[in-house]
């Protein structure tokens, strides 16, 4: 075999075994930061509420070659924030969020659906965290 066809080969054989490497899930963590899951209510009818927490962790895997993802998200529900401080205390109460028995709630999911190669839904059940 002269050394331009080994060389042909080598690259070849090297570029087959590295495939799978590239086709490997990628897990992206959840940027406590910037993600702030967002809650809306009515106002007696008259106004559209929105509030949103302020502590979120966890992290989304996504294997697109094999068009699977999963995603787990853990959200601090003592980090309800309705931009006023008495309702805070009140929505975290028994009557509406009950966080001294539910202090998180997890959303976890393995359904994700794909269109190609791009992920577009996620099928997500609510877990409550016993505290």
């Amino acid at each position: 075999m002269n050394r331009i066809a080994r060389l042909s080969a080598a690259l070849i054989l090297s570029a087959a075994a590295a495939a799978p490497v590239l086709a490997a899930p990628e897990t992206y963590t959840v940027d406590g930061t910037h993600t702030f899951p967002r809650f809306s209510y009515s106002h007696f009818g008259l106004s559209t509420q929105l509030s949103r927490f302020n502590a979120t962790t966890g992290t989304v895997t996504l294997d697109k070659a094999a068009r699977t993802g999963a995603v787990d998200i853990t959200i601090d529900m003592t980090s309800v924030d309705t931009d006023y401080e008495t309702f805070n205390g009140r929505i975290q109460g028994e009557d509406f969020l009950d966080t001294a028995k539910y202090p998180a709630a997890t959303f976890k999911s393995t359904k994700v659906k794909f269109e190609g190669d791009k992920p577009v839904a996620i099928t997500v059940s609510l877990e409550a965290i016993k505290g």
